[in-house]
């Protein structure tokens, strides 16, 4: 079984990305998984981009050695690109690396 954990968060719903931000962030600190990439999409850029509760969160997620990297051509899209990468994101393309994570057996959990 693979312990390796792709978490892609894609809701615009601010709930939804809280508890896929918390999960990931108790992954990391109790070490469920033994290595966890987080990926950001659309609806979910522009709401961690704006809501101070999310960016806090990702900011502890951050703190914790994990750093997101946010769908360039959503956050171009929405005009939320700077935000992401002042917050600490990596902004790049992400279709390529998520399909690389998978082939090298990283399982995806989207919220």
């Amino acid at each position: 079984m693979s312990t390796k954990l792709a978490v892609i968060l894609s809701s615009g719903d601010p709930k939804v990305i809280e508890i896929g931000l918390m999960y990931t962030l108790n992954a990391i600190k109790n070490s469920w998984m033994d290595n966890i990439k987080l990926y950001l999409f659309g609806p979910a850029e522009v709401e961690i981009a704006t809501d101070p509760d999310l960016r806090t969160s990702v900011q502890k997620v951050i703190a914790e050695g994990t750093i997101p990297v946010a769908c360039k051509w959503g956050a171009d899209k929405y005009s939320v690109s700077a935000l992401l990468a002042e917050l600490g994101c990596e902004v790049d393309y992400v279709g390529a690396l998520i399909s690389r994570a998978i082939r090298d057996g990283y399982v995806p959990l989207t919220w």
